[in-house]
C-alpha cells in the first residue's frame, strides 16, 4: 500500500461501494477530464501545489499517464474534455461577475491559450473523442451523454482534475444518469484555498486531510461514486481482463 493510499483510507470512508471485484471492460469508458496546463503544468497560471496532503498538479500527471497507457493497451474506450471560456466572452456567464479578470481576451482561463491546452504527453489518439466545455460538468451543454450511450457505458472512469470542481460535478451528473462512476483519486487534485489565481492575500495553512481535494473525494464517495487509487484501478483492470 502506498503512502497516498494510507491517506486515502484515513481521510475518506470507503465502506460503501458499488464497484465489484471485476468489471465489464467492454462497457467501461475512461474520461480524461481537463488534463490541462492551467492547473497541472508548473508554468500554468493556476498551478496546484500540494496542500493538505493532496497531490500536486505535477504528481497527478504521472498517475493519469499510467491509467491512460494501461487503458490504451487494453483497448478501452477513451474520451477527453477540455475546460475553458470562449476568448470573446460569449459563454462566461456569472463567472464574469465573480471573477471579472476572466472576461479579458488574454485570460488564461480561455480556450486556445497555453493554459487551456492539454499537458505535454497527453495527446488524444485517433478514435478518442474530444469535447470543449465551458462549465464544470462534462455533461453540461455537450454531446458527452450521447457518446456514453453510444459506447454502452456502464462504468465511467474519471481521470484528471479538478477534484473540487469539474470532477464532482461530472461525477454527480453521471451518477444521476445511471452510470457507475469511478474516480481515480491521485490522477487529479484541487485548487487550494490559497491559490494565487484566486486570492493572493489568502495564505492560511490547510491541515492534512482538509481542503477542497479531500472534501471533494469524501463527498463523491459518500454519495455518487467510488474513489480508487491508480494502483487499485490498474489492478481492477487487470483482474477484469482475465
Amino acid at each position: 500500500m502506498s503512502n497516498f493510499e494510507d491517506k486515502l483510507n484515513k481521510w475518506v470512508d470507503r465502506t460503501y461501494r458499488y464497484v465489484p471485484d471485476t468489471i465489464d471492460l467492454s462497457r467501461t469508458v475512461i474520461h480524461m477530464l481537463d488534463v490541462q496546463n492551467l492547473c497541472l503544468d508548473k508554468r500554468g497560471a493556476d498551478y496546484v501545489q500540494s496542500v493538505g496532503g493532496a497531490p500536486s498538479g505535477e504528481e497527478t500527471l504521472v498517475q493519469a499517464k499510467k491509467v491512460l497507457d494501461a487503458a490504451r493497451a487494453k483497448n478501452l474506450k477513451i474520451n477527453w474534455s477540455m475546460w475553458g471560456m470562449d476568448p470573446n466572452g460569449y459563454d462566461i456567464g456569472l463567472w464574469g461577475e465573480k471573477y471579472p479578470a476572466w472576461k479579458e481576451p488574454d485570460s488564461p482561463f480561455n480556450h486556445g491559450t497555453f493554459d487551456g491546452a492539454l499537458c505535454d504527453g497527453f495527446v488524444p489518439e485517433e478514435g478518442e473523442a474530444v469535447l470543449r466545455k465551458h462549465r464544470n460538468s462534462s455533461f453540461f451543454e455537450t454531446p458527452f451523454n450521447s457518446w456514453l450511450q453510444q459506447d454502452d457505458c456502464e462504468y465511467l472512469v474519471i481521470v484528471g482534475s479538478s477534484t473540487g470542481n469539474c470532477v464532482p460535478t461530472t461525477t454527480r451528473d453521471g451518477f444521476e444518469k445511471g452510470y457507475k462512476v469511478i474516480v481515480v483519486a491521485d490522477s487529479g487534485t484541487a485548487i487550494p484555498l490559497n491559490s494565487h489565481g484566486r486570492n493572493p492575500d489568502y495564505d492560511h495553512e490547510v491541515p492534512e486531510g482538509y481542503g477542497q481535494y479531500w472534501e471533494g473525494l469524501r463527498n463523491i464517495q459518500a454519495q455518487y461514486g467510488d474513489v480508487l487509487s491508480t494502483r487499485e484501478f490498474l489492478e481492477l483492470m487487470e483482474r477484469s481482463s482475465q
